[in-house]
């Protein structure tokens, strides 16, 4: 099967990951799906691409911003901000959320229903369709699958933990 990548953003954003893909492109389109897909995440995040880059149809997501997000509500305790402030939770983390089984309608919705770091690890053990996250990720997805193992070392580090021993017996 052939990679087709498309972008989507500003002009700006659009042709500077162009630009950065540019000498990848022919080795992308041979690539399987999964190898590829983890091949611009890596692009994304080096060189802070903001333009949505999808990889046959389906958005390949910047790891870093969404680590960076998740920092932020495991500091603050709550996905959501005090007096009516924007949400702690970004857009661009609850795009990624409802990839992985959830139903919310917008971000306003996903932080009532999951407002805090409590919530949100619920949510991973077991999403709005009874699975958990890690579960619900396509395969061939590796860059969404990459972003929930590292979501689940912040906030499962003794699982992680213990189950990074286990495969080291």
């Amino acid at each position: 099967m052939t990679i087709k990548v498309t972008y989507y953003g500003s002009d700006r954003e659009i042709v500077k990951a162009i630009a950065k893909l540019k000498r990848l492109r022919k080795k992308l389109e041979i690539m399987k799906e999964a190898d590829a897909r983890l091949t611009v995440q890596a692009l994304i995040d080096k060189y802070h691409l903001t333009a949505t880059i999808m990889v046959n149809g389906n958005t390949v997501w910047s790891k870093d911003r969404i680590l960076q997000n998740l920092e932020r509500i495991i500091k603050h305790g709550t996905l959501y901000n005090e007096n009516d402030k924007p949400p702690i939770l970004s857009q661009y983390f609850y795009q990624f959320l409802s990839q992985c089984g959830s139903v919310a309608p917008d971000v306003f919705g996903w932080v009532s229903k999951y407002p805090t770091v409590e919530a949100l690890k619920k949510f991973f053990q077991c999403n709005e369709f009874g699975k958990p996250v890690r579960d619900w990720i396509p395969r061939e997805h590796a860059d969404a699958k990459a972003i929930v193992e590292a979501i689940e070392a912040k906030l499962f580090p003794f699982q992680t933990y213990m189950k990074t021993r286990e495969q080291q017996r």
